[in-house]
């Protein structure tokens, strides 16, 4: 009796040490509690009622509870699968290991306990360095799966679910040899590389068509850019070409003695083209500071965007940026998100404002966005959540976008300020591996 029960924990424990080691994020202590709790109970029914069948049940159980406590079910989902076809492999081939060293399948029977402490200690050993190298893909990744490729890795996955379970409970029914066990163990490695290679080809096709899609929108933006650049350029040469004209103007009406006339003419004609010509270039003047081309395209764009529907811009690029420990693809997205937000939300008030800065420091770049926008009261820890929107059904994208690219660094950091009438977004992107020092 005692024997069994010591067998059911470590079997316990056989499915819960992958799971955590493998899940995007960390189980508290009572989450981990209550995982452990089911999964108990689920093999006390596999043991001693449904068999190997009860797998999908457990399987089922584990993957509701881990849907209710984090938000991404589809990828959770995924990851629990994935750690039970890993065990499931896993324990085929130490079968065929123990059994090459001449350990019959019958003394593993009697000796269960021994062989579940042995499998948990391989666990052990094997888990830490694939999930390090997991988190290290995800890392590299940085990008958010859509959901239909997340359904396909699924359903690739559940496939091989099945085709394990259907052999497994085969094996069970005309008993298991070391044939069956040697075919379970190659048709099990098989499948699960080929799985494994087909869901890596299908990230990678997806990251390869997401990074072009963002350079080419990024190329856009640039050349965007170029253009404000050159008609800029394109008036400022033409008033050069008139500059002569006007000064002859001036000196006649001075050779005349004639003030009256001069000063009308210099209020009417001088004065506005002079306003015009600067409102044309002073807001774009702050761009010469930033040395990143991909990103003085897209901000040059965004605002540009937001002059033209009537928001007053307001932006302050003091020195150069140029050195930002942040890839430029992700630092332009995070900040394309916060804009467009920014834009939105100015939109909606009487008068609409927004302002950016870029202040370069000794250790870090700090990037402010700051807009007018009305106080719907929703906290902000609710918009960063998938499909939480202050604008409707099917949004909030954009920020649960941002913030899952922000988690990927550790010296980026990101302070949220809402006031009465104004929404205040400020990144701070430190040396790496730099911690961020606030005066709470």
């Amino acid at each position: 009796m005692v024997m069994e029960l010591l067998s059911n924990l470590v079997s316990v424990f056989l499915y819960i040490v992958p799971i955590l080691y493998f899940l995007p994020f960390k189980l508290r202590c009572f989450q981990k509690a209550i995982l452990f709790l089911l999964i108990f109970f689920n093999i006390l029914l596999i043991r001693y009622l449904l068999g190997n069948t009860g797998a999908m049940l457990l399987l089922f159980t584990i993957c509701t509870y881990i849907s209710l406590v984090h938000s991404e079910r589809l990828l959770n989902i995924c990851t629990i699968v994935g750690s039970y076809l890993f065990c499931v492999v896993l324990d085929n081939l130490l079968s065929v290991f123990m059994q090459a060293l001449g350990i019959s399948i019958d003394w593993i029977k009697q000796n269960q306990l021994i062989y579940l402490t042995v499998f948990l200690i391989l666990i052990n050993v094997l888990c830490p360095p694939i999930a390090y190298a997991l988190k290290r893909l995800m890392k590299k990744v940085k990008l958010n799966f859509p959901p239909k490729l997340m359904i396909m890795i699924l359903t690739n996955l559940f496939s091989c679910l099945l085709i394990f379970l259907f052999n497994i409970v085969i094996g069970e029914y005309i008993g298991y040899t070391t044939k069956i066990l040697v075919f379970n163990c190659i048709l099990f490695s098989c499948y699960f590389i080929f799985s494994t290679y087909m869901i890596v080809n299908m990230i990678q096709a997806y990251m390869d068509k997401a990074q072009m899609e963002l350079r080419e929108d990024s190329y856009q933006k640039l050349q965007l850019y170029t253009t404000q650049i050159e008609q800029m350029y394109s008036s400022l040469r033409s008033f050069k070409h008139d500059y002569f004209n006007v000064m002859l103007s001036m000196s006649g009406y001075i050779d005349a003695e004639d003030m009256t006339g001069l000063k009308e003419y210099f209020y009417q004609e001088i004065i506005p083209k002079n306003q015009k010509l600067s409102e044309g270039t002073g807001k774009f003047n702050s761009f010469i500071h930033i040395k990143k081309p991909t990103l003085k395209g897209l901000l040059s764009s965004k605002l540009n965007y937001a002059n033209e529907l009537g928001i007053k811009i307001e932006l302050e690029v003091s020195e150069d940026i140029s050195d930002i420990h942040m890839d430029i693809i992700d630092l332009s997205r995070i900040l394309g998100v916060f804009l467009d937000n920014a834009i939105e939300g100015s939109l909606e008030t009487e008068m609409p404002l927004l302002q950016l800065a870029a202040i370069k420091e000794t250790t870090a770049t700090t990037f402010i966005i700051s807009n007018t926008f009305i106080d719907k009261h929703i906290p902000y820890s609710s918009l960063r959540k998938m499909n939480i929107s202050t604008k409707g059904v099917n949004r909030g994208f954009g920020l649960y976008s941002a913030h899952k690219i922000l988690a990927n660094y550790d010296n980026a950091f990101l302070d949220t300020e809402m006031s009465k009438d104004r929404f205040t977004q400020r990144l701070k992107i430190t040396l790496p591996g730099r911690k961020d020092i606030r005066n709470d």
